[in-house]
């Protein structure tokens, strides 16, 4: 019997633009690692993905019922990361996935894989199923709320280029 896909199987990486990712539709499994891997920096729920496509609804003399053809491809990208304590702790996981937005407009990939726990597979692998979109980082606020961690929200702005769909890391299928 089938059994759903249940969290924690989503795994999200940055990759700056240099090096970044040749392909974007096969990426390279070393190219998604020389990333930083900060899915568990980041709050849930969170926005990553495609949204609706823009549409063309010209039609023909012919045509009986409207026509929806579509056109660009939009994509979104909004995170919170939660701030530790202690703001100079290099290893914390959260100091190091706020520290590469510290400073606003980071060219770089957000890479998003489904199917393996970040926690036991940290590190992408060819054979993943990824998403990859171009972001350009915005400013960092943050976000205070008594009843919750104090956390960093990072607006992403899309910058044109994403993978066609889940694709696989390294082109295998």
């Amino acid at each position: 019997m089938p059994q759903k896909m249940l969290p924690p199987n989503v795994t999200v990486w940055w990759v700056p633009l240099t090096p970044g990712i040749e392909d974007i539709d096969a990426p390279a499994a070393t190219e998604i690692n020389a990333g930083t891997n900060i899915s568990c920096a980041i709050v849930d729920p969170y926005t990553l993905g495609w949204t609706d496509r823009d549409t063309d609804d010209s039609a023909s003399i012919c045509d009986d019922s409207n026509v929806e053809t579509p056109t660009r491809k939009n994509y979104e990208g909004n995170l919170n990361l939660f701030r530790d304590q202690n703001l100079s702790d290099n290893t914390s996981v959260f100091n190091t996935a706020v520290n590469l937005f510290k400073t606003p407009l980071q060219p770089g990939f957000l890479v998003q894989r489904v199917g393996k726990n970040p926690n036991t597979f940290p590190q992408a692998a060819d054979g993943d199923e990824v998403s990859v979109f171009e972001f350009l980082s915005g400013d960092p606020n943050i976000v205070k709320d008594n009843n919750a961690p104090v956390q960093a929200q990072i607006r992403f702005y899309a910058q044109g280029r994403s993978s066609n769909g889940l694709v696989t890391v390294g082109g295998a299928s």
